[in-house]
């Protein structure tokens, strides 16, 4: 395995044991993950919390640490909650969600905002029902999703990269965090892009905070050996 300059963590993933549609196995995402050689795994199931301490045995020779987050619906998009142990009634309501979290400590992300927004096929689900163009992230960054969360997830395995590269422009407009993960439902995708840190983080806490003093780059190439941050071409 090459030694890589970043600690690399993956945002964003879910189980068969927590996410319906998901269908990666605890054990099999253990597996993966420590053969990749990925430095910490976020298990982020839709609406619920993981106890992390199922998986703490298998998990204890791996060398990956693995850490837990949520993801949440509300009614803005999908949110990468940390810091959330379980949840609370009424926090599908974006503003709500952000109260239940600064009471914790936590972090907001938002999760893949732009993926198929930018299609004028897909228009509907936009609540102003019109395709946000793709030329201009300043007028995207006016969006309240921007105004609540503390990062936005500028690269996602499941997204296209006209998605991706505009969220990250929206990021770097407004001088957000920028953050990574694969969105992975099986096993093959953990790692394909990840969160990159100068530094290891060893715990939930410890990512927090890294995220919070945007410490954090999106980026990809762990698998190849060849991780590098993602940016917007010249």
């Amino acid at each position: 395995m090459i030694e890589q300059p970043w600690f690399t963590v993956d945002l964003h993933l879910h189980t068969n044991r927590g996410s319906a549609d998901s269908n990666l196995a605890p054990r099999d995402m253990i597996a993966r993950a420590q053969a990749i050689g990925i430095g910490a795994v976020c298990i982020t199931e839709h609406d619920n919390a993981w106890d992390l301490r199922e998986i703490a045995t298998l998990a204890a020779d791996s060398g990956v640490i693995f850490l837990r987050g949520m993801e949440v619906t509300t009614e803005m998009g999908h949110i990468g909650v940390f810091g959330l142990t379980e949840y609370v009634g009424g926090i599908y309501k974006l503003r709500e969600l952000r109260k239940v979290v600064d009471k914790l400590g936590g972090i907001m992300v938002a999760n893949h905002p732009f993926r198929y927004k930018l299609d004028p096929r897909f228009s509907f689900i936009n609540e102003d029902h019109e395709p946000i163009d793709p030329e201009r992230p300043e007028t995207a960054a006016r969006l309240e999703i921007f105004e609540v969360c503390d990062a936005v997830e500028a690269l996602n395995g499941a997204c296209s990269e006209e998605e991706n590269l505009f969220a990250l422009k929206v990021a770097r407009h407004l001088g957000l965090a920028e953050v990574a993960g694969s969105d992975s439902h099986s096993a093959n995708s953990i790692g394909c892009v990840t969160t990159l840190l100068s530094a290891p983080v060893r715990n939930e806490r410890e990512l927090i905070e890294a995220i919070k003093a945007r410490k954090t780059r999106a980026g990809r190439g762990l698998i190849a050996g060849t991780v590098a941050p993602f940016e917007i071409p010249a």
